[in-house]
């Protein structure tokens, strides 16, 4: 215990001499000790002087505090000639000490604001949640979060190597996001520290691609960076995207509870984790299987056209054990004809200048998952999404 009373002293100790080094430093705490020295002066000369108002030191020292900022209250005055002069004195001092001390009060608040802004402070939230690195995903996923969450304004810290501007860029579209940002090399320790790893409720790793980053080395920085992250908080839930398959055991031995690998639905099976760790899996089996696909396209069968929507999922579930979980319709965009009925000149013109700059007739989808029981089913519900 005494060992660490003389750490923190010697730790205190060094603060102030690094603070002291500063020549206008050096200058506050001079006039501040000037100051000070007069209070006992300014009492010993009125009381002597027979001026009942100064009685003690502390009203001594009330006197020099409202005279430093103002030129008193009138309460407590001095009386004698260098009592006055002491007050002169205390007034062109103060003024001065005010004016330093102030100034470096604003640009210490300045300089901390332009360090959080650039990521170069420490993070003091709790609970947050990190996202390491940067990829086409990070705002999909930012977008996600909240929804898995249960939580809209969700604390999240980015840590990465973006500029300011790149920063503020993302913060300004998620304004319901208490969002901070951290610069620098997610996979060190001391960058990790500035994000608060110990107070962190989860963290997710992307494969980073930044700047034009290769993706070749992405899953040993992930690798690295989780070791980091369970270094400094072994608790902490790690959900990471891998580029190769065959890092996927590298990254759960190095600690990563999720595996998800890189693709389009890796923002949505990321955040999933962070319920359950069951769910990515769910969702890797009902997609990834190439050989044995469970989730299936199949065309509606004409004789439920016209009845409900709960008829047609408990006969698919009874005959066929399908389970239906949406349906779909294909319509034709608006075609050239369509919008030209007429052979006059002026269609024929449109007709030609058009001719080859538009493909094929686009399709539109129109997907209706989990329809309610009385939807009735209509001639155009050609296909259903079914799960085996």
């Amino acid at each position: 215990m005494r060992e660490q009373k003389r750490g923190r002293e010697f730790f205190l100790w060094k603060r102030f001499v690094a603070w002291f080094s500063e020549p206008s430093n050096r200058l506050v705490f001079g006039l501040f000790l000037s100051l000070m020295a007069l209070v006992p002066l300014v009492w010993w000369v009125e009381k002597t002087g027979g001026n009942d108002l100064f009685k003690t030191i502390g009203d001594a020292f009330w006197w020099l505090i409202v005279t430093i900022p103002t030129v008193g209250y009138g309460d407590i005055v001095p009386r004698t000639v260098v009592g006055r002069v002491i007050g002169v004195v205390v007034i062109v001092f103060g003024v001065a000490f005010y004016a330093i001390l102030s100034g470096q009060i604003v640009s210490f608040l300045i300089d901390k604001k332009l360090k959080e802004r650039r990521g170069l402070s420490v993070v003091r939230v709790k609970n947050h949640i990190l996202i390491l690195g940067v990829n086409s995903y990070l705002e999909k996923l930012l977008t996600i979060l909240p929804e898995f969450a249960g939580e809209k304004h969700l604390a999240v810290v980015l840590v990465n190597d973006m500029t300011e501007d790149e920063f503020l860029e993302v913060k300004n579209k998620f304004p319901h996001l208490l969002m901070k940002f951290v610069f620098g090399d997610y996979t060190k320790e001391a960058v990790l520290k500035r994000a608060n790893v110990e107070n962190a409720m989860h963290a997710f790793i992307l494969a980073d691609n930044f700047h034009h980053r290769s993706l070749d080395d992405a899953d040993e920085r992930t690798i690295m960076a989780t070791l980091s992250l369970k270094a400094l908080n072994p608790d902490l839930c790690v959900s990471a995207e891998a580029i190769k398959s065959e890092k996927a055991s590298a990254l759960k031995r190095a600690g990563v509870e999720n595996v998800i690998f890189n693709g389009m639905f890796s923002p949505t099976l990321l955040s999933a984790s962070m319920i359950s760790p069951a769910m990515p899996v769910f969702f890797e089996d009902l997609l990834a299987s190439y050989e044995h696909p469970r989730l299936m396209v199949i065309p509606v069968d004409t004789r439920f056209v016209g009845k409900s929507f709960r008829e047609y999922f408990l006969a698919l579930r009874e005959r066929e054990k399908l389970i239906v979980v949406g349906l779909y319709r294909a319509e034709k965009e608006l075609s050239i004809e369509d919008m030209l009925s007429g052979n006059d000149a002026i269609d024929e013109f449109i007709r030609s200048k058009l001719v080859g700059e538009t493909g094929e007739e686009d399709l539109k989808y129109h997907v209706k998952i989990n329809p309610p029981d009385e939807y009735i089913i209509s001639p155009d519900d050609a296909y259903a999404f079914v799960i085996r």
